[in-house]
């Protein structure tokens, strides 16, 4: 995914694969450097883009819980922060994907809470 390991000048990229002396052959107290892969790079963007994004719901439903903000504003904004999502290009990527739909599953939530405490005229 996003992480790989690298020790002794060898890329570990395979799950498979044993650390030790039977293994690859890493000694005791060998240095091993966890780094991001080419894969982040490529899909950073649209990781922060989708990060910052599950934070506003975050936000929203914060307030909408606490009855600071009407039902249909809370509406309104999970409405304008979809169009947000979508617009993320996934470009290929299974991981950006999976985490796109988590985000829009996220915000179908709290746009189904509001409607249904709309409906009730209840407090959430």
């Amino acid at each position: 995914s996003y992480q790989r390991l690298v020790a002794k000048q060898k890329k570990m990229e395979d799950d498979s694969l044993v650390l030790g002396p039977s293994g690859i052959g890493l000694e005791t107290r060998t240095k091993i450097l966890l780094l991001h892969s080419p894969r982040y790079a490529q899909d950073k963007g649209g990781i922060e883009t989708l990060t910052n994004l599950n934070k506003e719901i975050d936000k929203i439903d914060e307030r909408r819980r606490s009855r600071e903000m009407e039902d249909k504003v809370v509406q309104e904004l999970i409405i304008q922060i979809c169009c947000k999502i979508d617009c993320v290009e996934t470009n290929g990527s299974d991981a950006l994907r999976k985490m796109r739909k988590q985000t829009i599953q996220k915000a179908e939530k709290v746009a189904q809470k509001s409607a249904e405490a709309n409906k009730r005229g209840v407090d959430p």
